[in-house]
């Protein structure tokens, strides 16, 4: 049995992140994949493009901190679980969400028109992988991923450590699989209807 917040638990969220990304897209009608149920909500294209902008900001803050943060964990089997704090803020991502949290300019998700699924499913799989990459090499590296510190990447006055970092962008990651599976359910309600 894998310890949770291990090196390999953490991959093994992204790797299921992955297959469920990929599983669900796939099963998507190309056209309800670019469709808004409603003008003030987001179709599941722009669930991922977002997630695809917001994953690349994390994903340079996360590098840049585990290649200067070698030979700083004791054993490369251990866990690093996330402060209480950090604990309790990441718990506010975790789908079913009650709190609706505003999404800042800059994150809000680019023009999806002109995407395919498959080319959107590329895009979000690399991240995935890259990610499961950085978590590789810190193991390798033996980082300390509940020591080891980054600056959230849209409010850098916020230090996380990795392990926090690692679970806040997972959590994100599983909020906006299940608002594009919401936003699914809604468009086929929506035909059955219409």
């Amino acid at each position: 049995m894998i310890d949770q917040y291990s090196y390999q638990w953490f991959i093994q969220q992204f790797e299921k992140t992955k297959n469920t990304a990929e599983e669900f897209i796939l099963s998507v009608d190309k056209n309800l994949f670019l469709k808004a149920p409603t003008e003030d909500r987001w179709s599941i294209a722009e669930c991922y493009s977002h997630l695809i902008n917001y994953g690349d900001l994390y994903f340079d803050n996360i590098s840049s901190a585990i290649s200067v943060n070698g030979n700083t964990a004791n054993s490369s089997n251990r866990s690093f679980p996330p402060r209480w704090l950090a604990q309790k803020i990441i718990s506010l991502f975790e789908p079913p969400y009650k709190i609706k949290l505003k999404t800042i300019k800059s994150m809000k998700p680019v023009d999806t028109s002109g995407y395919s699924r498959m080319e959107l499913l590329d895009e979000y799989l690399n991240l995935q992988n890259r990610l499961i990459a950085e978590l590789e090499n810190a193991h390798q590296k033996n980082v300390h991923l509940g020591r080891s510190k980054v600056s959230h990447p849209i409010f850098p006055i916020i230090k996380m450590t990795l392990s926090e970092c690692f679970l806040l962008l997972e959590a994100h990651q599983r909020r906006h699989q299940w608002q594009a599976e919401q936003t699914l359910h809604v468009l086929k309600e929506h035909q059955v209807i219409g």
